[in-house]
């Protein structure tokens, strides 16, 4: 009977034992979860060159988020990503050239561009060094190779060259418009646009740079592009001038464009 108790006993004090070891162990996986919290990963992904990057940006552009801020301002060096946002920022709206600006054929005007809605996390803006270099007469001939060329009799095609240089682009894109321009006749009346799929005469168009793929093609900022469109004048007329309306930026209210009255000019 001893000998039995004895054996009782020790299986009581090792249950109690196994008992104990559980609890320990369940309150420490209870402790380790209110210990743990996901701040200092958080933390780990914002000294990331890549969170740092887009905090630069978020900051330079004006976002309110302070720890990001705080997080840009605190980078001893920022990543090239950060400091290429910077330089593509567009110019502010002060620098562009004002409305009813007359200018010389070769002379620059700053111009601007957008897409999408103002606000939106889509919307992108492009300013461009815009100059006429010249407006240069065709041959009515040419005319003659267009389709319903009969409708163009007593018309003159005239050329007018001009140039838009991509000085700031806010995100990547290869799709933003530059300037469109306006041509005129001798009295200031406004001479017709003809839409031309191809080239006419001497009148070619090219394209701005790209570079990049996928969410990073973009033109390249810094590139050029020489254009050249195509307006008619009634025979013993001319087109002499061209402007810029700024119709390839759109505003919230059509009254806020005050190009619109007043645009810009090129003209010998």
């Amino acid at each position: 009977m001893a000998k039995h108790a004895s054996s009782m006993y020790k299986r009581s004090i090792t249950a109690l034992g196994v008992s104990a070891a559980l609890m320990m162990a369940l309150t420490g996986c209870l402790g380790g979860g209110n210990d743990t919290p996901q701040e200092p990963v958080e933390s780990s992904a914002q000294q990331s060159s890549g969170s740092s990057a887009k905090d630069a940006a978020i900051a330079e552009r004006g976002g309110d988020d302070s720890k990001k801020t705080e997080s840009a301002e605190a980078s001893a060096e920022p990543s090239k990503e950060a400091t290429s946002e910077a330089a593509k920022e567009p110019v502010a709206a002060g620098e562009l050239t004002p409305p009813g600006t007359a200018l010389k054929f070769g002379e620059i005007a700053k111009t601007r561009s957008n897409s999408g809605k103002q606000g939106d996390e889509k919307y992108k803006e492009a300013t461009f060094d815009t100059t006429v270099t010249k407006i240069v007469p065709g041959d009515p001939a040419d005319l003659a190779k267009l389709e319903g060329a009969a409708k163009f009799a007593g018309q003159t095609p005239y050329y007018v060259f001009f140039e838009s240089k991509l000085t700031s682009l806010s995100k990547p894109s290869a799709g933003m418009s530059d300037a469109y321009l306006d041509a005129h006749l001798k009295d200031g009346t406004k001479a017709q646009k003809l839409i031309v799929f191809g080239t006419l005469g001497d009148c070619k168009s090219g394209s701005f740079e790209t570079e990049g793929k996928d969410d990073t093609f973009s033109y390249v900022v810094g590139s050029t592009k020489s254009s050249c469109s195509v307006f008619l004048a009634p025979s013993g007329d001319a087109v002499t001038s061209a402007s810029y309306s700024s119709s390839s930026y759109s505003y919230e209210k059509y009254s806020d464009n005050e190009y619109n009255k007043n645009p810009i000019t090129w003209g010998k």
